[in-house]
């Protein structure tokens, strides 16, 4: 039996459904956060409920209304959005760090590439130095 990566099960999953990776799911996606081993289901933006087990469906009134791109075959948050999502859900902490973390790390030590909402800044700045030095040797 073949080993199946995380990303290669979402592509079989969604590969035909009307939808865009999520959250914790798109930040794994992305590679903006080293996941877990246990993904108890795919976090997903629908317009109307499909009903796909395995899924987490997030209702949305239009894709309109969320950034998002075609990655690997699937339709995906953008990183913007994704970092967006994670801070307003305010869930995993280790996700949000290190999702946080690759950002700047990937951008030459900076989070200029972000655009963090207005009403989310607060938040942004709570975790901003954990970010910062999450990958720091101790």
């Amino acid at each position: 039996m073949a080993i199946q990566t995380y990303n290669a099960y979402l592509r079989r999953l969604l590969k035909n459904a009307p939808c865009i990776l999520a959250y914790d799911t798109a930040a794994d996606y992305l590679g903006l956060s080293n996941g877990s081993s246990y993904h108890p289901y795919a976090q997903i933006y629908v317009q109307s409920p499909l009903g796909i087990e395995g899924t987490k469906e997030y209702i949305v009134p239009s894709f309109e209304a969320v950034e998002y791109e075609r990655r690997g075959g699937l339709l995906c948050t953008t990183v913007n959005q994704t970092i967006n999502d994670l801070l307003r859900a305010d869930g995993d902490n280790q996700a949000i760090q290190e999702s946080l973390a690759t950002v700047y790390y990937e951008n030459g030590e900076s989070f200029d590439t972000l655009r963090i909402a207005p009403d989310l800044m607060p938040r942004f700045e709570q975790y901003r130095d954990w970010a910062i030095e999450y990958y720091d040797e101790a």
